[in-house]
């Protein structure tokens, strides 16, 4: 009795523990802690609520020591490892070792004007934790994932990028934030920081309607593999080719970041290969192309060649999206192409009574062959088709897919199709077909 006892709960816990181990990556709190590691570790803080209350918290004694009217808070580091507040220079309140919290109150809009030092002023969404550290004080920015994803999506791609791409950067940003939530825990007090080493995050200040949608549109919404969020990295320019991770970083296979051609059948790349040459100059006097990166070998299929690029090449190249966005690839198409195998999945703090996890991959390419391709079934728009081709004559220069969108983005869409076609390539499937060129 007491083994079939056994034998049941041992399936129990086998059964459930997938389903848990999916879930729990999509517990994680909204509220995320940013280390301000841009603004350094100034000696004096400058706070301005834009309600005209503050209320100052004690985290380690878990009271309130100010609420009240703030036209501007000065924090001042002192010896020993403490700091001085002084609320519009009528009230001091001495000494504080601990971490404290800096809320504005009142109606919206709620937000505080931050001055680290003598830099430039910031302004941030959500509260400000303030801690002496070795060397000055640190700021850290307590705000909403959502509200931080709005200043990440316009830092990070171009500002006239389609709907679908926007959607897509904000996707792949707020699947790498859950996922790196650990990057600086510890010591650092915090989980991610501002700058490039994780996502550039600079405040209220970089925040533009179209990326402020593209959040909104997406609440919620990230991109998992297995039970894990993915490893959703993204860059500016694989100049028509992403490589795999193990070229750029050696290291384990990570099935949905493949190398592949990055292209529409029948196209041009939409990546900058740089300026061509004339027949006539002389090659000899021409730089070396410090910004190229050499294709490692990854599989038998692969080939070895050098492209101008900016940045590391793997994953989603915001460039090639905005590409496919122009011309009618919705947000859902692109993450396909570039995370293959990835399922898109709702955290639970954004989940309406919908399905919060998709039940299988959303697969664009069948079967696992060389050259996989689907078609959209409704006619091109001439228009759009003809902006997106590079001039190809001698001696003048490729258009970048951005000036290209300086024509096309007025009439921004999202899921309208074309008959064009494009390579999706499958975990099965990694490397370079010859078929394309």
């Amino acid at each position: 009795m007491n083994s079939n006892i056994r034998l049941l709960f041992l399936l129990f816990v086998l059964l459930i523990s997938p389903a848990y181990a999916q879930s729990s990556c999509l517990n994680a709190d909204r509220n995320i802690r940013i280390g301000l590691v841009s603004q350094g570790l100034p000696e004096t803080w400058k706070i301005e609520p834009s309600t005209g209350f503050i209320e100052i918290f004690d985290v380690k004694k878990r009271q309130s020591v100010y609420s009240g009217k703030a036209a501007q808070i000065v924090i001042s580091a002192m010896k020993g490892g403490k700091m001085k507040v002084a609320v519009d220079e009528r009230k001091s309140l001495y000494y504080f070792s601990n971490e404290l919290l800096f809320s504005a109150v009142g109606r919206a809009p709620i937000n505080l004007k931050v001055l680290a030092g003598g830099k430039k002023s910031y302004s941030y969404r959500g509260t400000l934790a303030i801690s002496p550290q070795k060397g000055g004080l640190r700021g850290v920015n307590i705000v909403d994932i959502e509200d931080y994803l709005k200043s990440v999506v316009p830092s990070e791609i171009y500002n006239r990028a389609p709907d679908a791409a926007q959607q897509a950067q904000t996707i792949a940003a707020r699947t790498y934030a859950v996922r790196n939530l650990k990057r600086h825990s510890g010591s650092e007090n915090f989980q991610l920081c501002d700058k490039v080493h994780c996502q550039v995050y600079s405040g209220i200040a970089r925040e533009i309607k179209v990326a402020t949608n593209a959040v909104k549109a997406t609440n919620g919404k990230i991109l998992i593999y297995g039970s894990e969020p993915a490893n959703t990295v993204y860059h500016s320019n694989c100049g028509g080719y992403i490589i795999d991770s193990r070229a750029a970083w050696k290291g384990s296979e990570v099935p949905y970041l493949i190398g592949h051609y990055d292209g529409v059948v029948g196209q041009k790349p939409f990546c900058h290969f740089g300026k061509q040459i004339k027949l006539n100059q002389n090659t000899d006097k021409l730089p070396k192309p410090q910004a190229s990166i050499t294709i490692a070998k990854m599989q038998a299929q692969a080939t070895k060649s050098t492209h101008k690029n900016f940045g590391h090449r793997v994953g989603m190249c915001q460039d090639g999206a905005i590409g496919m966005a122009a011309i009618g690839y919705n947000s859902r198409q692109l993450l396909a192409f570039y995370y293959p195998g990835t399922k898109m999945a709702t955290m639970n703090y954004a989940v309406d009574g919908s399905q919060p996890v998709e039940e299988a991959p959303v697969v664009v390419a069948a079967a696992p062959r060389p050259t996989q391709t689907v078609s959209l079934v409704a006619p091109p728009n001439p228009t759009q088709i003809s902006a997106l081709q590079r001039n190809s004559k001698t001696g003048q220069s490729g258009r970048s897919i951005k000036d290209t969108l300086k024509q096309v983005s007025t009439s921004r869409i999202d899921s309208a199709a074309t008959s064009l076609r494009k390579i999706f390539w499958t975990p099965g499937q990694p490397g370079i077909s010859r078929s394309i060129y």
